[in-house]
């Protein structure tokens, strides 16, 4: 191996292609041609004398090689992000790049009004923002893809992760307001009665329903899943069944329905790697948003 042929834009791509699965998505997220790419990890598996990816249509694989490369890659870049963020730090102006990684959901509903009064207060500030879920996201942070996650916040998290709830979501049942005129019924009978909407079983908003829909004996499986909150919104709205959504998302179309047991709630917040360099740019994001609950 010829360590110093190993460059950080080589490193970027294979991250890149590893994350996404193929050269033509680990290209468009870098902004590079499909041929650039291809270059880069050529030019890393030359240097290593080892392949990194079995190539299975357009869909490629990660070799063992790569698999033990990964946790290294990610390391050396978060490390080089630190050090570009403490000289920039040394100047008084707020300035840098942060990555965050954002739910839909947030993004939507939480973040329109932070991201503006950054935007005017941090002129020089870069956010570069990617959508995922919130599972994701905290990953991401781990593995030094994100600096910052706004995501729903689980009951634990892995070692190293910092996180602090910024907004309170209650969950409450609610169907069609069409249906409800026509189908009376307390909430428990259409509990059990009604195909459920629900979001995926792996997600934390799912978990919370399901241990408040046990302590009232009810274990619906899902007619229909969506990690997305809004598509579920339109489903319960155009009569398809019965779901849970934060209280502020009931809309005129909707009949929101009194739930007999203790609120069902979820915390929403930020989530960064507590080892990693807390920069000023990073401080500075932080802050708004935890000023944008008390509006």
């Amino acid at each position: 191996m010829r360590p110093e042929q190993l460059s950080v834009e080589s490193l970027q791509a294979f991250v890149a292609v590893v994350d996404t699965g193929a050269f033509s998505a680990a290209a468009e997220r870098l902004h590079l041609t499909q041929p650039a790419i291809s270059k880069r990890i050529h030019s890393l598996e030359a240097t290593l004398e080892r392949p990194l990816f079995e190539r299975q249509g357009r869909r490629v694989r990660p070799t063992e090689v790569a698999e033990r490369l990964l946790p290294e890659a990610r390391e050396i870049l978060a490390r080089l992000r630190a050090i570009e963020q403490q000289i920039a730090d040394l100047d008084t102006v707020v300035r840098g790049r942060i990555r965050l990684a954002t739910s839909h959901h947030i993004a939507l509903h939480r973040l329109p009004d932070p991201l503006a009064a950054l935007r005017g207060r941090y002129p020089e500030l870069e956010l570069e923002l990617a959508f995922m879920d919130s599972e994701a996201g905290i990953q991401a942070v781990l593995h030094g893809d994100a600096d910052l996650a706004l995501a729903t916040l689980p009951e634990s998290l892995p070692d190293g992760i910092e996180a602090r709830t910024v907004w309170t979501d209650e969950l409450v049942p609610m169907i069609a307001r069409t249906q409800a005129i026509r189908t009376p019924g307390d909430t428990l009978a259409r509990l059990r009665d009604w195909p459920a909407i629900l979001p995926p079983v792996d997600s934390t908003t799912r978990r919370r329903i399901e241990q408040a829909l046990a302590t009232a004996e009810l274990h619906p499986a899902a007619a229909q899943e969506s990690p997305y909150l809004e598509v579920i919104r339109m489903m319960i709205a155009a009569g398809l069944g019965i779901g849970f959504l934060p209280r502020d998302m009931a809309t005129d179309d909707l009949a929101v329905l009194d739930w007999p047991g203790p609120p069902v709630v979820r915390s929403l917040g930020w989530v960064r790697h507590a080892a990693r360099y807390r920069s000023r740019a990073l401080q500075a994001v932080i802050e708004e948003l935890e000023g944008a609950t008390q509006t």
